[in-house]
Protein backbone atom coordinates (compact mmCIF):
# COMPACT_ATOMS: atom_id res chain seq x y z
CA UNK A 1 0.00 0.00 0.00
CA UNK A 2 1.48 3.36 -1.04
CA UNK A 3 1.60 6.36 1.30
CA UNK A 4 2.58 9.95 0.71
CA UNK A 5 3.17 13.28 2.44
CA UNK A 6 4.01 16.85 1.46
CA UNK A 7 6.14 19.29 3.47
CA UNK A 8 6.82 22.98 2.78
CA UNK A 9 10.29 24.47 2.47
CA UNK A 10 12.03 27.25 0.53
CA UNK A 11 14.87 27.72 -1.90
CA UNK A 12 16.71 31.02 -2.34
CA UNK A 13 18.16 32.75 -5.39
CA UNK A 14 20.15 35.69 -4.12
CA UNK A 15 17.77 37.50 -1.77
CA UNK A 16 14.64 36.09 -3.44
CA UNK A 17 12.97 32.92 -2.15
CA UNK A 18 10.55 30.45 -3.72
CA UNK A 19 8.21 28.05 -1.95
CA UNK A 20 9.12 24.39 -2.46
CA UNK A 21 6.83 21.41 -1.85
CA UNK A 22 8.87 18.44 -0.60
CA UNK A 23 6.72 15.45 -1.63
CA UNK A 24 7.44 11.95 -0.32
CA UNK A 25 5.93 8.75 -1.75
CA UNK A 26 6.39 5.29 -0.23
CA UNK A 27 5.74 2.37 -2.57
CA UNK A 28 6.46 -1.33 -2.71
CA UNK A 29 9.56 -2.73 -4.32
CA UNK A 30 13.22 -2.93 -3.49
CA UNK A 31 14.35 -0.51 -0.73
CA UNK A 32 15.79 2.62 -2.32
CA UNK A 33 15.62 6.41 -2.07
CA UNK A 34 15.37 8.65 -5.12
CA UNK A 35 15.40 12.46 -5.08
CA UNK A 36 14.06 14.27 -8.16
CA UNK A 37 13.12 17.88 -8.93
CA UNK A 38 16.32 19.41 -10.35
CA UNK A 39 18.30 18.74 -7.19
CA UNK A 40 22.00 19.61 -7.17
CA UNK A 41 24.80 17.64 -5.52
CA UNK A 42 24.31 18.68 -1.89
CA UNK A 43 20.57 17.96 -2.11
CA UNK A 44 21.07 14.52 -3.69
CA UNK A 45 23.49 13.63 -0.89
CA UNK A 46 20.74 14.33 1.64
CA UNK A 47 19.37 10.78 1.32
CA UNK A 48 22.38 9.33 3.16
CA UNK A 49 22.38 12.04 5.85
CA UNK A 50 18.64 11.75 6.37
CA UNK A 51 18.74 7.95 6.64
CA UNK A 52 21.39 8.03 9.39
CA UNK A 53 19.73 10.95 11.19
CA UNK A 54 16.33 9.20 11.30
CA UNK A 55 17.76 5.96 12.65
CA UNK A 56 20.01 7.67 15.22
CA UNK A 57 17.06 9.77 16.45
CA UNK A 58 15.10 6.67 17.50
CA UNK A 59 12.86 6.39 14.44
CA UNK A 60 12.74 3.64 11.82
CA UNK A 61 13.66 4.24 8.21
CA UNK A 62 10.97 2.81 5.89
CA UNK A 63 11.92 -0.38 4.08
CA UNK A 64 10.33 0.56 0.76
CA UNK A 65 10.92 2.43 -2.44
CA UNK A 66 11.02 6.11 -1.43
CA UNK A 67 10.62 8.86 -4.00
CA UNK A 68 11.29 12.48 -2.98
CA UNK A 69 10.09 15.18 -5.37
CA UNK A 70 11.04 18.83 -4.95
CA UNK A 71 8.38 20.89 -6.70
CA UNK A 72 8.32 23.02 -8.76
CA UNK A 73 10.71 20.98 -10.85
CA UNK A 74 11.91 23.82 -13.08
CA UNK A 75 13.69 25.58 -10.18
CA UNK A 76 17.19 24.44 -9.31
CA UNK A 77 17.52 23.29 -5.65
CA UNK A 78 20.86 23.70 -3.91
CA UNK A 79 22.25 23.66 -0.38
CA UNK A 80 21.71 21.46 2.63
CA UNK A 81 18.59 23.18 3.98
CA UNK A 82 16.33 20.47 2.51
CA UNK A 83 17.61 17.79 4.91
CA UNK A 84 15.04 18.57 7.63
CA UNK A 85 11.94 18.82 5.36
CA UNK A 86 12.92 15.57 3.61
CA UNK A 87 13.26 13.80 6.97
CA UNK A 88 9.92 15.17 8.20
CA UNK A 89 8.21 14.13 4.96
CA UNK A 90 9.52 10.57 5.32
CA UNK A 91 8.42 10.36 8.96
CA UNK A 92 4.94 11.66 8.16
CA UNK A 93 4.55 9.36 5.13
CA UNK A 94 5.56 6.38 7.29
CA UNK A 95 3.02 7.50 9.93
CA UNK A 96 5.60 8.11 12.63
CA UNK A 97 4.51 11.77 12.86
CA UNK A 98 0.97 13.19 12.50
CA UNK A 99 0.16 14.84 9.17
CA UNK A 100 -1.99 17.48 10.89
CA UNK A 101 1.17 19.05 12.33
CA UNK A 102 2.29 20.12 8.84
CA UNK A 103 -0.46 22.69 8.26
CA UNK A 104 0.99 26.11 7.37
CA UNK A 105 4.42 24.97 8.50
CA UNK A 106 7.80 25.26 6.77
CA UNK A 107 11.07 23.49 7.57
CA UNK A 108 14.70 24.46 6.88
CA UNK A 109 17.82 22.86 8.29
CA UNK A 110 20.86 20.67 7.71
CA UNK A 111 21.02 17.32 9.52
CA UNK A 112 24.05 15.60 10.96
CA UNK A 113 24.44 11.84 10.93
CA UNK A 114 23.35 11.64 14.58
CA UNK A 115 20.25 13.78 14.12
CA UNK A 116 21.64 17.13 15.23
CA UNK A 117 20.52 20.26 13.36
CA UNK A 118 23.28 22.42 11.95
CA UNK A 119 23.26 26.03 10.83
CA UNK A 120 21.69 26.62 7.43
CA UNK A 121 22.65 29.35 4.95
CA UNK A 122 20.38 32.11 3.58
CA UNK A 123 17.77 31.52 6.28
CA UNK A 124 16.84 35.13 6.92
CA UNK A 125 15.36 35.79 3.49
CA UNK A 126 13.29 32.61 3.82
CA UNK A 127 12.16 33.65 7.30
CA UNK A 128 10.94 37.02 6.02
CA UNK A 129 9.00 35.33 3.20
CA UNK A 130 7.58 32.82 5.67
CA UNK A 131 6.26 35.63 7.89
CA UNK A 132 4.70 37.35 4.90
CA UNK A 133 2.91 34.09 4.01
CA UNK A 134 1.66 33.65 7.59
CA UNK A 135 3.45 30.32 8.11
CA UNK A 136 5.41 29.09 11.08
CA UNK A 137 9.00 28.02 10.51
CA UNK A 138 11.13 25.28 12.06
CA UNK A 139 14.86 25.89 11.81
CA UNK A 140 18.12 25.03 13.64
CA UNK A 141 18.88 26.58 16.99
CA UNK A 142 22.11 27.92 15.49
CA UNK A 143 20.05 30.28 13.29
CA UNK A 144 18.05 31.70 16.20
CA UNK A 145 20.20 34.84 16.41
CA UNK A 146 19.30 35.72 12.82
CA UNK A 147 15.54 35.24 12.98
CA UNK A 148 15.35 37.16 16.25
CA UNK A 149 16.11 40.27 14.19
CA UNK A 150 12.68 40.02 12.57
CA UNK A 151 11.03 40.47 15.98
CA UNK A 152 7.97 38.40 15.09
CA UNK A 153 6.45 35.23 16.43
CA UNK A 154 6.17 32.05 14.44
CA UNK A 155 9.75 30.75 14.60
CA UNK A 156 10.45 27.41 16.25
CA UNK A 157 14.06 26.48 16.85
CA UNK A 158 15.42 23.06 17.74
CA UNK A 159 18.81 21.46 18.21
CA UNK A 160 17.96 18.05 16.71
CA UNK A 161 15.47 16.13 14.61
CA UNK A 162 14.07 14.52 17.76
CA UNK A 163 13.28 17.95 19.24
CA UNK A 164 11.45 18.93 16.06
CA UNK A 165 9.38 15.75 16.26
CA UNK A 166 8.54 16.39 19.92
CA UNK A 167 7.51 19.98 19.15
CA UNK A 168 5.24 18.77 16.34
CA UNK A 169 3.64 16.22 18.67
CA UNK A 170 3.30 18.82 21.46
CA UNK A 171 5.53 16.73 23.72
CA UNK A 172 7.89 19.65 24.27
CA UNK A 173 7.21 23.31 25.01
CA UNK A 174 8.23 25.95 22.54
CA UNK A 175 11.68 27.25 23.48
CA UNK A 176 11.94 30.72 24.96
CA UNK A 177 12.90 33.45 22.47
CA UNK A 178 16.53 34.38 22.31
CA UNK A 179 17.34 37.86 23.55
CA UNK A 180 20.31 39.34 21.75
CA UNK A 181 22.90 41.20 23.81
CA UNK A 182 23.37 44.90 23.22
CA UNK A 183 26.18 45.75 20.83
CA UNK A 184 29.23 47.18 22.60
CA UNK A 185 29.99 50.87 22.51
CA UNK A 186 32.33 52.48 20.00
CA UNK A 187 35.32 52.74 22.30
CA UNK A 188 37.60 51.05 19.76
CA UNK A 189 36.85 53.76 17.21
CA UNK A 190 37.53 56.43 19.82
CA UNK A 191 40.98 54.95 20.48
CA UNK A 192 41.85 54.90 16.78
CA UNK A 193 40.59 58.47 16.31
CA UNK A 194 42.63 59.77 19.24
CA UNK A 195 45.80 58.16 17.89
CA UNK A 196 45.73 60.22 14.70
CA UNK A 197 48.14 63.14 15.13
CA UNK A 198 47.56 66.25 13.07
CA UNK A 199 45.77 65.77 9.72
CA UNK A 200 43.16 68.35 10.61
CA UNK A 201 42.00 68.78 7.03
CA UNK A 202 41.51 65.02 6.68
CA UNK A 203 39.55 64.90 9.94
CA UNK A 204 37.41 67.77 8.73
CA UNK A 205 36.73 65.90 5.48
CA UNK A 206 35.98 62.76 7.47
CA UNK A 207 33.27 64.58 9.38
CA UNK A 208 31.76 65.85 6.12
CA UNK A 209 31.80 62.35 4.63
CA UNK A 210 30.22 60.84 7.74
CA UNK A 211 27.56 63.53 8.07
CA UNK A 212 26.41 63.51 4.45
CA UNK A 213 27.22 59.97 3.33
CA UNK A 214 29.70 61.26 0.75
CA UNK A 215 32.33 59.19 -1.04
CA UNK A 216 35.91 60.16 -0.22
CA UNK A 217 39.35 59.62 -1.76
CA UNK A 218 42.45 60.22 0.39
CA UNK A 219 45.73 60.89 -1.40
CA UNK A 220 49.03 60.88 0.45
CA UNK A 221 52.24 58.97 1.11
CA UNK A 222 52.33 55.86 3.33
CA UNK A 223 52.18 56.28 7.09
CA UNK A 224 50.09 59.45 7.17
CA UNK A 225 46.98 57.88 8.74
CA UNK A 226 44.76 57.16 5.72
CA UNK A 227 43.87 53.63 6.84
CA UNK A 228 43.26 54.72 10.43
CA UNK A 229 40.90 57.46 9.27
CA UNK A 230 38.91 54.98 7.22
CA UNK A 231 38.69 52.51 10.09
CA UNK A 232 37.29 54.99 12.57
CA UNK A 233 34.71 56.35 10.13
CA UNK A 234 32.30 53.47 10.70
CA UNK A 235 32.39 54.14 14.46
CA UNK A 236 31.48 57.78 13.91
CA UNK A 237 28.19 56.68 12.36
CA UNK A 238 25.01 55.92 14.23
CA UNK A 239 23.86 52.32 14.64
CA UNK A 240 21.57 50.98 11.94
CA UNK A 241 17.83 51.19 12.44
CA UNK A 242 15.76 48.02 12.41
CA UNK A 243 14.95 48.01 8.68
CA UNK A 244 18.56 48.64 7.61
CA UNK A 245 19.83 46.12 10.13
CA UNK A 246 17.49 43.49 8.68
CA UNK A 247 18.64 44.29 5.13
CA UNK A 248 22.30 43.89 6.07
CA UNK A 249 21.66 40.71 8.03
CA UNK A 250 19.77 39.23 5.05
CA UNK A 251 22.72 39.96 2.78
CA UNK A 252 25.17 38.26 5.14
CA UNK A 253 22.82 35.31 5.55
CA UNK A 254 22.77 34.90 1.77
CA UNK A 255 26.56 35.10 1.78
CA UNK A 256 26.72 32.27 4.32
CA UNK A 257 28.13 34.08 7.34
CA UNK A 258 26.61 35.92 10.27
CA UNK A 259 27.71 39.16 11.89
CA UNK A 260 29.12 39.71 15.35
CA UNK A 261 27.38 43.06 15.81
CA UNK A 262 24.23 43.34 13.72
CA UNK A 263 23.54 47.02 14.44
CA UNK A 264 26.99 48.22 13.43
CA UNK A 265 27.36 49.48 9.86
CA UNK A 266 29.52 46.96 7.99
CA UNK A 267 33.08 47.78 6.98
CA UNK A 268 34.56 45.82 4.08
CA UNK A 269 38.17 46.27 2.96
CA UNK A 270 38.97 43.79 0.16
CA UNK A 271 42.57 43.32 -0.98
CA UNK A 272 43.51 44.89 -4.30
CA UNK A 273 44.01 41.41 -5.78
CA UNK A 274 40.27 40.62 -5.40
CA UNK A 275 38.64 39.33 -8.58
CA UNK A 276 35.83 41.12 -10.33
CA UNK A 277 33.39 38.31 -9.48
CA UNK A 278 34.33 38.37 -5.80
CA UNK A 279 33.88 42.10 -5.71
CA UNK A 280 30.60 42.34 -7.59
CA UNK A 281 29.14 38.94 -6.73
CA UNK A 282 28.12 36.02 -8.90
CA UNK A 283 28.68 32.30 -9.22
CA UNK A 284 26.46 29.50 -10.47
CA UNK A 285 24.06 30.35 -7.67
CA UNK A 286 24.53 34.14 -7.28
CA UNK A 287 26.06 35.15 -3.97
CA UNK A 288 26.75 38.69 -2.75
CA UNK A 289 30.13 40.26 -3.45
CA UNK A 290 32.14 42.78 -1.48
CA UNK A 291 30.15 45.79 -2.66
CA UNK A 292 26.90 44.13 -1.54
CA UNK A 293 28.42 43.07 1.78
CA UNK A 294 29.17 46.75 2.40
CA UNK A 295 25.47 47.68 1.99
CA UNK A 296 24.49 50.40 4.50
CA UNK A 297 28.15 50.63 5.48
CA UNK A 298 31.65 51.43 4.28
CA UNK A 299 33.59 49.98 1.35
CA UNK A 300 37.25 50.81 1.94
CA UNK A 301 39.61 50.36 -1.01
CA UNK A 302 43.24 50.85 -0.01
CA UNK A 303 45.90 51.24 -2.70
CA UNK A 304 43.20 52.15 -5.20
CA UNK A 305 45.35 52.23 -8.37
CA UNK A 306 46.46 48.62 -7.74
CA UNK A 307 42.93 47.29 -8.27
CA UNK A 308 42.13 45.91 -11.68
CA UNK A 309 40.54 48.55 -13.93
CA UNK A 310 37.57 46.23 -14.54
CA UNK A 311 37.03 45.88 -10.78
CA UNK A 312 37.09 49.68 -10.36
CA UNK A 313 34.78 50.38 -13.29
CA UNK A 314 32.37 47.88 -11.76
CA UNK A 315 31.68 50.51 -9.09
CA UNK A 316 30.27 53.13 -11.44
CA UNK A 317 26.65 52.00 -11.68
CA UNK A 318 26.29 50.71 -8.08
CA UNK A 319 27.51 54.08 -6.77
CA UNK A 320 24.73 55.85 -8.67
CA UNK A 321 21.86 53.33 -8.34
CA UNK A 322 22.60 51.59 -5.05
CA UNK A 323 22.12 48.11 -6.51
CA UNK A 324 23.88 45.61 -8.75
CA UNK A 325 22.24 43.12 -11.11
CA UNK A 326 23.71 39.65 -11.69
CA UNK A 327 22.34 38.02 -14.84
CA UNK A 328 22.66 34.35 -15.76
CA UNK A 329 21.18 32.30 -18.57
CA UNK A 330 18.17 31.12 -16.53
CA UNK A 331 17.62 33.89 -14.02
CA UNK A 332 18.52 37.42 -12.97
CA UNK A 333 18.95 38.64 -9.41
CA UNK A 334 19.50 42.11 -7.96
CA UNK A 335 21.53 42.77 -4.82
CA UNK A 336 21.33 46.04 -2.83
CA UNK A 337 24.61 47.93 -2.44
CA UNK A 338 23.97 51.42 -1.06
CA UNK A 339 27.50 51.79 0.31
CA UNK A 340 29.83 54.67 1.09
CA UNK A 341 33.11 54.44 -0.81
CA UNK A 342 36.27 55.42 1.06
CA UNK A 343 39.44 55.01 -1.00
CA UNK A 344 43.11 55.69 -0.38
CA UNK A 345 46.09 55.94 -2.70
CA UNK A 346 49.67 57.12 -2.89
CA UNK A 347 50.52 60.10 -5.09
CA UNK A 348 52.98 58.06 -7.19
CA UNK A 349 54.23 54.47 -7.60
CA UNK A 350 57.07 55.05 -5.15
CA UNK A 351 54.62 56.09 -2.50
CA UNK A 352 56.22 59.47 -1.92
CA UNK A 353 55.13 62.94 -2.82
CA UNK A 354 56.43 63.71 -6.27
CA UNK A 355 57.24 67.24 -5.21
CA UNK A 356 60.04 65.91 -3.04
CA UNK A 357 63.55 65.18 -4.18
CA UNK A 358 63.34 61.69 -2.66
CA UNK A 359 60.93 60.53 -5.36
CA UNK A 360 62.52 58.99 -8.44
CA UNK A 361 59.32 58.54 -10.44
CA UNK A 362 59.26 60.01 -13.90
CA UNK A 363 56.31 62.14 -15.04
CA UNK A 364 55.17 59.34 -17.36
CA UNK A 365 55.23 56.82 -14.50
CA UNK A 366 53.15 59.11 -12.32
CA UNK A 367 50.70 59.70 -15.14
CA UNK A 368 50.31 55.96 -15.83
CA UNK A 369 49.85 55.29 -12.13
CA UNK A 370 47.15 57.91 -11.65
CA UNK A 371 45.43 57.13 -14.96
CA UNK A 372 44.56 53.64 -13.67
CA UNK A 373 41.66 55.39 -11.99
CA UNK A 374 39.24 56.41 -14.70
CA UNK A 375 37.80 59.89 -14.92
CA UNK A 376 34.16 58.71 -14.64
CA UNK A 377 35.00 57.01 -11.34
CA UNK A 378 36.76 60.10 -10.00
CA UNK A 379 33.74 62.20 -10.94
CA UNK A 380 31.58 59.99 -8.72
CA UNK A 381 33.76 60.59 -5.64
CA UNK A 382 32.62 63.70 -3.78
CA UNK A 383 35.69 64.51 -1.68
CA UNK A 384 39.32 64.42 -2.87
CA UNK A 385 41.37 64.88 0.29
CA UNK A 386 45.16 65.40 0.51
CA UNK A 387 46.80 63.65 3.44
CA UNK A 388 50.36 65.02 3.45
CA UNK A 389 53.33 63.99 5.53
CA UNK A 390 53.58 65.60 8.92
CA UNK A 391 56.24 68.13 9.75
CA UNK A 392 58.83 67.23 12.36
CA UNK A 393 57.25 69.39 15.07
CA UNK A 394 53.86 67.70 14.68
CA UNK A 395 55.41 64.25 14.33
CA UNK A 396 57.25 64.58 17.67
CA UNK A 397 54.10 65.44 19.59
CA UNK A 398 53.51 63.08 22.50
CA UNK A 399 49.71 63.56 22.45
CA UNK A 400 47.32 64.29 19.62
CA UNK A 401 45.99 67.83 19.50
CA UNK A 402 42.25 68.27 19.70
CA UNK A 403 41.60 71.62 18.10
CA UNK A 404 41.62 72.13 14.37
CA UNK A 405 40.49 74.87 12.06
CA UNK A 406 36.85 73.79 12.27
CA UNK A 407 36.69 73.58 16.06
CA UNK A 408 37.37 70.90 18.63
CA UNK A 409 37.76 67.45 17.11
CA UNK A 410 36.93 65.56 20.23
CA UNK A 411 35.41 62.15 19.62
CA UNK A 412 32.12 62.55 21.42
CA UNK A 413 31.49 66.04 20.11
CA UNK A 414 32.30 65.04 16.55
CA UNK A 415 30.07 61.94 16.69
CA UNK A 416 27.14 63.82 18.23
CA UNK A 417 27.40 66.56 15.61
CA UNK A 418 27.42 63.99 12.82
CA UNK A 419 24.40 62.15 14.23
CA UNK A 420 22.38 65.37 14.57
CA UNK A 421 23.31 66.48 11.06
CA UNK A 422 22.17 63.12 9.64
CA UNK A 423 18.91 63.37 11.57
CA UNK A 424 18.40 66.85 10.15
CA UNK A 425 18.84 65.60 6.58
CA UNK A 426 16.57 62.61 7.08
CA UNK A 427 13.82 64.75 8.60
CA UNK A 428 14.10 67.35 5.83
CA UNK A 429 14.32 65.21 2.71
CA UNK A 430 14.09 61.55 3.81
CA UNK A 431 17.72 60.72 2.94
CA UNK A 432 21.26 61.95 3.35
CA UNK A 433 22.59 64.80 1.25
CA UNK A 434 24.68 62.44 -0.88
CA UNK A 435 21.48 60.73 -2.11
CA UNK A 436 19.15 63.74 -2.42
CA UNK A 437 17.18 63.67 -5.67
CA UNK A 438 17.19 66.31 -8.37
CA UNK A 439 13.94 68.09 -7.44
CA UNK A 440 14.89 68.49 -3.79
CA UNK A 441 18.39 69.60 -4.77
CA UNK A 442 16.95 72.20 -7.14
CA UNK A 443 14.76 73.51 -4.31
CA UNK A 444 17.76 73.81 -2.02
CA UNK A 445 19.77 75.57 -4.76
CA UNK A 446 16.98 78.14 -5.15
CA UNK A 447 17.07 78.78 -1.40
CA UNK A 448 20.83 79.30 -1.30
CA UNK A 449 22.26 82.68 -0.36
CA UNK A 450 24.53 82.91 -3.41
CA UNK A 451 24.86 85.34 -6.30
CA UNK A 452 24.46 84.12 -9.85
CA UNK A 453 27.77 85.72 -10.84
CA UNK A 454 29.59 83.64 -8.23
CA UNK A 455 28.08 80.40 -9.49
CA UNK A 456 28.94 81.35 -13.06
CA UNK A 457 32.59 81.88 -12.13
CA UNK A 458 32.64 78.54 -10.30
CA UNK A 459 31.29 76.55 -13.24
CA UNK A 460 33.54 78.29 -15.76
CA UNK A 461 36.80 78.26 -13.83
CA UNK A 462 36.53 74.64 -12.70
CA UNK A 463 34.88 73.35 -15.89
CA UNK A 464 32.33 71.38 -13.90
CA UNK A 465 30.05 68.84 -15.49
CA UNK A 466 26.44 68.63 -14.35
CA UNK A 467 27.29 65.64 -12.13
CA UNK A 468 30.21 67.51 -10.54
CA UNK A 469 28.05 70.59 -10.09
CA UNK A 470 25.39 68.64 -8.24
CA UNK A 471 27.97 66.83 -6.11
CA UNK A 472 29.47 70.19 -5.22
CA UNK A 473 26.07 71.36 -4.03
CA UNK A 474 25.49 68.20 -2.00
CA UNK A 475 28.79 68.67 -0.15
CA UNK A 476 27.94 72.33 0.43
CA UNK A 477 24.58 71.30 1.89
CA UNK A 478 26.35 69.03 4.36
CA UNK A 479 28.71 71.83 5.36
CA UNK A 480 25.74 74.11 5.97
CA UNK A 481 24.05 71.44 8.09
CA UNK A 482 27.17 70.89 10.19
CA UNK A 483 27.58 74.62 10.77
CA UNK A 484 23.94 75.00 11.79
CA UNK A 485 24.16 72.06 14.22
CA UNK A 486 27.29 73.53 15.85
CA UNK A 487 25.65 76.95 16.20
CA UNK A 488 22.27 75.62 17.39
CA UNK A 489 22.95 72.45 19.41
CA UNK A 490 19.88 72.83 21.61
CA UNK A 491 17.49 73.24 18.67
CA UNK A 492 19.15 70.33 16.85
CA UNK A 493 18.77 67.98 19.81
CA UNK A 494 15.07 68.91 20.08
CA UNK A 495 14.55 68.28 16.37
CA UNK A 496 13.49 71.86 15.61
CA UNK A 497 14.66 71.80 12.02
CA UNK A 498 14.01 74.78 9.74
CA UNK A 499 15.26 76.30 6.52
CA UNK A 500 18.06 78.28 8.13
CA UNK A 501 20.64 75.78 6.93
CA UNK A 502 21.16 77.70 3.71
CA UNK A 503 24.26 77.31 1.56
CA UNK A 504 26.44 80.39 1.58
CA UNK A 505 29.57 81.38 -0.28
CA UNK A 506 32.03 80.02 2.29
CA UNK A 507 30.27 76.64 2.19
CA UNK A 508 30.67 76.49 -1.58
CA UNK A 509 34.34 77.53 -1.38
CA UNK A 510 35.01 74.87 1.24
CA UNK A 511 33.33 72.25 -0.97
CA UNK A 512 35.36 73.43 -3.96
CA UNK A 513 38.59 72.89 -2.04
CA UNK A 514 37.90 69.14 -2.08
CA UNK A 515 37.35 69.11 -5.86
CA UNK A 516 40.46 71.12 -6.81
CA UNK A 517 43.01 68.34 -6.31
CA UNK A 518 46.14 68.59 -8.46
CA UNK A 519 46.45 65.35 -10.39
CA UNK A 520 49.90 65.13 -11.83
CA UNK A 521 53.40 66.39 -11.24
CA UNK A 522 54.79 69.89 -11.22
Amino acid sequence: MSRSASVLSRTAYGLETHLVHVECHLAGGLPSTTIVGLAEGAVREARDRVKSAIRNSGFSYPVSHITINLAPSHLSKSGTGFDLPIAIAILVASEQLPSAALDQTEFIGELGLFGELRRAHNVLASAVSCCQAGHRLFLPQANADEVQLIARDGFWTAASLLEVAELLCAKRQKPAPLVRPVDPSNEEGREVFDQIIGQYLAKHALMIAAAGGHHMLMIGPPGTGKTMLAQCLVDLLRDLDHDRMLEVATVYSAYGSGREHYRRPPLRSPHHSVSTAAKGGGGHIPTPGEITLSHCGILFLDELPHFKPSALDLLREPIETGEIAIARAQYRTVFPCRFQLIAAMNPCPAGRSCKEHSCRCTPSQVQRYQSRISGPLLDRIDLHVPVPELDQQTMLMTQPETPDRSGEMQWEKARQTIILARQCQTARQGCLNAHVNGSELTHRIQQADLHAAFLTRVTENFELSLRNYHKLWRVALTLADLEWVRENPAMAEQGNWNDEQRVREHHMLDALSFRAMHWGRD
